[in-house]
Parts: structure tokens; C-alpha cells; sequence
């Protein structure tokens, strides 16, 4: 047995949508800030979409609470990363100084890959 269609589904958005807001953040400038606005909300959907699917799927919920845990700190995690990030590089600031905002940015690549990391692993699932 394997992870549900439903969190199968929310993990695609949310893969396709980071690797979207990723490249578009190494480019940020006037000409497409507003689309970095609308990339950051719709990755704070997927947020959502991927913690709620984890919450009720069937099979992850059938698995030791040891794994279920680490899988929650590590996507809570790259949340908060993430967050952080957002509140301290508004648009206007990553989009005036690109280089800081690579910078910046980092910690949230870093907890992103632990978290995928696990997701392989533990649910069998590659992005």
C-alpha cells in the first residue's frame, strides 16, 4: 500500500509551485513582482493543502507515530522557514536586493530538502 491519491495530488501542486516560486525568486524584478505576490500566496495554499491531505490520509495515519512525527517537524519546519522569510523579504526588498534575498532564502532550501528527503523515504514519493 502507498500514500493516498489525495496527498499524492496536494505533494505534485506543491512540488510543481516551489519549483515555480524557486526559479522566479532568482529573478526577481519590477516586471514580475506581482507575479512573486500571487507565487507566494499560491505556495501558502499548498501549505495547507499538503498538511491537510497528510492529516487524513489513510495510509500515513497507519504508520508508527515516530515517523508521522518526524514527517510533521520537518514540513512544520520548512513552514516556519519559510514564513520567516516571507515577513522579512516583502516583495519590494527581494526584488531591490536579489543577491540578500538568495541569501535569505537558504534556510528555507535547506529545511525544503529535509523535508522532501523524508517524503521519499518514508512515503515512496519523488518529486
Amino acid at each position: 500500500m502507498a500514500i493516498g491519491a489525495e496527498l499524492a495530488q496536494a505533494l505534485r501542486n506543491f512540488a510543481r509551485q516551489e519549483g515555480e516560486i524557486v526559479k522566479l525568486g532568482q529573478r526577481v524584478a519590477p516586471d514580475n513582482a506581482l507575479e512573486f505576490v500571487r507565487m507566494r500566496r499560491g505556495l501558502v495554499m499548498c501549505f495547507a493543502e499538503v498538511g491537510a491531505a497528510m492529516e487524513k490520509d489513510v495510509w500515513l495515519t497507519a504508520q508508527p507515530p515516530e515517523m508521522i512525527q518526524r514527517g510533521r517537524q520537518l514540513f512544520s519546519a520548512l513552514r516556519a522557514a519559510n514564513s520567516i522569510n516571507q515577513a522579512n523579504w516583502p516583495v519590494v526588498k527581494a526584488r531591490d536586493d536579489p543577491q540578500g534575498y538568495q541569501v535569505a532564502a537558504r534556510p528555507v532550501g535547506e529545511k525544503s530538502h529535509a523535508f522532501w528527503m523524508w517524503v521519499e523515504m518514508e512515503l515512496g514519493f519523488k518529486k
